[in-house]
């Protein structure tokens, strides 16, 4: 990232995660930021530095977006890859998911099409995330205020269609059909990915689960496996909820919204 450097003064370790250590600190004009550095005993294997490099790269062509946790520097301390991010003080989804906590339950509806806009942002500006879950969601919820909603970790990123050799990505619990059995990936595999936390956050259960993981990945990857009506579930939920949560099940690629910007749609449709 070109340009000067930002002057800060760190504040200590905040946390470790995946492949990163995280820590708090203060610029110099006062605002709280998190510095994100990949953690050293990965700093020489390659494929590891080049993934993490990349992440730093997409998330600062993706700043500024209102739903996404924005790039403010990167670049390396030594060998060491780094980035300086927002602060934001809020929890992630799964965090809540345990917690029951009850207003994201009122506020379902606004939640997920808040983090939908963030993912169609992700789609329109022509990538993958490739990580979808609720640890990658972050939520700040307060009594008085609209929940808010961020994006973050992208160091799975891939371009649109970049359809090249890999291995499995992803967590398997949200991955989409074509991931385990075509070995590909699109737009639509992070909109089966939503929609399987979306389900989970509508009725407390995961829609293709299983005796053990293996039935779990079964479940997912077989197109004769359906999930269990929402409504049966949660006869409350709204609609256009669950038609756009069903529809970005759907195991056939050709049958499920291609991107987020479409499951959206259903969403608020009239």
């Amino acid at each position: 990232m070109a340009g000067k450097k930002l002057s800060y003064h760190m504040l200590g370790h905040f946390m470790s995660g995946g492949v990163a250590d995280l820590y708090s600190a203060v610029l110099s004009d006062g605002r709280r930021v998190l510095i994100r550095s990949l953690q050293p005993t990965k700093v020489l294997s390659l494929n590891s530095h080049l993934r993490f490099r990349y992440g730093l790269k997409i998330r600062e062509v993706l700043t500024p977006h209102p739903n996404i946790i924005g790039s403010m520097e990167w670049g390396y301390h030594g060998l060491q890859p780094y980035e300086i991010i927002e602060w934001f003080e809020g929890h992630s989804i799964k965090n809540y998911i345990t917690s029951r906590n009850e207003q994201l339950y009122r506020d379902l509806v606004y939640v997920l099409s808040e983090a939908a806009e963030g993912l169609a942002w992700i789609h329109a500006s022509g990538f993958m995330h490739l990580d979808v879950k609720p640890e990658n969601f972050l939520l700040r919820l307060s009594p008085t205020a609209r929940p808010v909603v961020k994006i973050t970790d992208f160091d799975l990123v891939r371009r649109a269609n970049d359809q090249g050799p890999r291995r499995q990505v992803g967590t398997p619990a949200y991955m989409a059909p074509e991931q385990f059995v075509q070995k590909i990936s699109t737009p639509a595999s992070d909109v089966f990915a939503f929609s399987i936390m979306a389900y989970q956050l509508a009725t407390g259960r995961m829609p293709f689960a299983g005796k053990s993981e293996k039935d779990t990945w079964r479940n997912q990857s077989s197109e004769s496996v359906e999930a269990r009506p929402i409504y049966e579930l949660n006869p409350n939920i709204a609609g256009q909820l669950a038609d756009a949560i069903m529809a970005g099940m759907e195991k056939r690629l050709d049958k499920r919204p291609p991107t987020m910007k479409e499951w959206l749609e259903i969403l608020r449709a009239h």
